[in-house]
């Protein structure tokens, strides 16, 4: 699934089987627009967030290397 790819119920349908998440195919079509719409959000308060004015007040995780 790339990046800019929409959420569709086939896309949906590839990641439950890559998964192995066995989803009933009624909730996985009932899933698609839920996931379309929380995955639009994250992706425009990921693009606030990263902006310079908030800088100063979001802290910068980083994971340490194992």
């Amino acid at each position: 699934m790339s990046r800019d790819e929409p959420i569709t119920a086939e896309s949906i349908d590839r990641l439950c089987s890559a998964a192995q998440l066995p989803l009933p195919a009624e909730r996985r079509r009932a899933l698609a627009p839920m996931l379309a719409q929380l995955v639009a959000a994250a992706n425009e308060l990921s693009r606030k967030m990263s902006g310079s004015g908030y800088r100063g007040i979001v802290p910068i995780l980083r994971f340490p290397e194992r």
